[in-house]
């Protein structure tokens, strides 16, 4: 190839989301940041130019459910009293003549019937009675967390590597 360069990116891997109830250990800083757990500690902390933080944990008289994770372009939504957080907004793109989304946050868990959505490749939440669900390949979405004590979170989804060239 002759005229062009290349230049050298690298994609910071996603924080974790935090323990649910009464687990006070703080989410994973990354790319973006893991959502908190139930009790009321910080969202894990995105890295500039590839991601948001994660939202915020709830208090112990909630709905018993988890923080959504960041997303590339918005903060994962924090607890509320009736609602875990939703995962925050990825970006959609063209770049393969198909409209993709990417890069978007995994909804939240609880242990209620309530559970956090997500967008864009991420997973949405499990509840009392489902489990997280994945993010969708080859987006990079965050997996869903999990919903009751005796079920999993979601896996995050992979990646994906595109390389576009004008063609003469």
């Amino acid at each position: 190839f002759s005229g062009g360069s290349i230049t050298t990116l690298t994609a910071v891997g996603g924080g974790f989301g935090a323990g649910g109830y009464g687990a006070a250990t703080s989410p994973g800083n990354g790319g973006s940041g893991g959502g908190a757990g139930q009790v009321a500690v910080s969202g894990g902390t995105g890295t500039a130019g590839q991601g948001n933080n994660g939202g915020a944990g709830g208090s112990a008289s909630t709905v018993w459910g988890a923080a959504g994770g960041g997303g590339q372009s918005a903060v994962g939504q924090s607890v509320s009293s009736t609602q875990p957080g939703n995962g925050g907004a990825g970006v959609n793109s063209s770049i393969t003549g198909s409209a993709v989304g990417y890069s978007g946050g995994g909804g939240g868990g609880s242990n209620s019937s309530a559970y956090g959505s997500a967008s864009h490749g991420g997973g949405r939440g499990g509840n009392a009675s489902t489990v997280g669900t994945a993010g969708t390949a080859n987006t990079g979405g965050g997996g869903g967390g999990s919903g009751s004590y005796a079920s999993t979170g979601g896996a995050g989804g992979s990646g994906v590597v595109i390389i576009r060239y004008k063609f003469q």
